[in-house]
């Protein structure tokens, strides 16, 4: 039976079989493929573009870390005189334990994208694009709104940046984002975190929008520049980005928003290396699927170097 059920499948679709057999080792893509893939998943994204993408090995895996910043090291040397004990630096470590959970989905190729692209070079990409295109934006979801205790099935698997950081917070108080908020937000940083070289603002658009509007309403070139160039906005040499998957449904009245500031590398984004593809063709509704088994894992390196502000309008 099942043989029957391999010959009466159009040419295309085994063709398709064939390729994605290609990719595919023990029904599991091959490294050269899953980079692919976990690029295809970072291309075009505001937060995964930026944040740390890595693999993992294991199901849970451990990065060590460095918690000691900001202290002084160096001290004036004497001449047959050691550093008293006050002055000897002792480097603090500790470790991220990440682990992986599960996720999987079934991505369907209508029957002309298979008869279109099967018989061009690229369809090795092509395969892994049409994936990626469909699983990038539920990550990116995933990294900015996850909440262990959301109704979203897929965001309550774990906590994102936004639920996860709680050690630096300022309460704006329900207003528009404006240079006032970003300086209050800047000095919430503790000292010792504010040197580092990846710090940037993230918000929402309607709160990038306000910001953007205190630009453009400025007297002279500044004003001129912002609405000439366009060519993004920064707080006092720091970056301020818009990230179209912030919520903006939060507060009271449900219509605020947040802004992190932060060096994005500090969360930690992790694709196991097993991803396994499985397919299938459904003649009454001549589709090719592919069902794709991951596992991911998600989380900070060093939360205490983030800065959340609530209360800024966001709709």
């Amino acid at each position: 039976m099942k043989e029957n059920r391999e010959l009466s499948k159009p040419a295309f679709v085994q063709k398709a079989d064939m390729a994605l057999a290609d990719i595919i080792a023990g029904g599991k893509l091959v490294a050269d493929q899953r980079k692919k893939f976990i690029l295809v998943n970072i291309k075009g994204q505001v937060m995964m573009s930026r944040i740390r993408v890595t693999t993992m090995k294991r199901e849970t895996e451990e990065i060590p870390k460095m918690t000691t910043f900001g202290t002084q090291v160096w001290y004036p040397g004497t001449e047959s005189q050691a550093l008293t004990l006050a002055q000897r630096s002792k480097p603090g470590f500790d470790k991220v334990t990440l682990t992986s959970k599960e996720v999987v989905c079934q991505v369907d190729y209508p029957r002309y994208v298979l008869q279109d692209q099967i018989e061009g070079p690229q369809f090795h990409s092509t395969m892994i694009g049409y994936l990626g295109l469909h699983t990038k934006r539920d990550f990116e979801n995933l990294i900015c709104n996850g909440d262990t205790g959301s109704a979203n099935t897929l965001l309550a698997m774990f906590d994102g940046l936004i639920t996860d950081a709680a050690s630096n917070t300022y309460a704006a108080g329900g207003i528009a984002l404006s240079s006032t908020v970003l300086g209050l937000t800047k000095k919430t940083m503790p000292s010792e975190y504010r040197v580092q070289p990846g710090l940037k603002y993230f918000t929402g658009e309607v709160a990038y929008d306000a910001y953007w509007a205190e630009w453009e309403a400025r007297i002279g070139s500044l004003g001129d520049n912002a609405l000439v160039n366009a060519t993004g906005l920064k707080f006092r040499g720091v970056e301020v980005l818009e990230v179209p998957l912030f919520p903006s449904t939060l507060g009271a009245g449900g219509n605020q928003t947040v802004v992190m500031y932060m060096d994005p590398k500090q969360f930690i984004f992790a694709f196991h290396e097993d991803v396994e593809l499985q397919s299938e063709y459904n003649i009454r509704e001549r589709v090719w699927t592919v069902v794709v088994t991951a596992r991911v894992a998600q989380g900070y390196e060093h939360e205490p170097a983030v800065v959340k502000t609530t209360g800024v309008l966001g709709a």
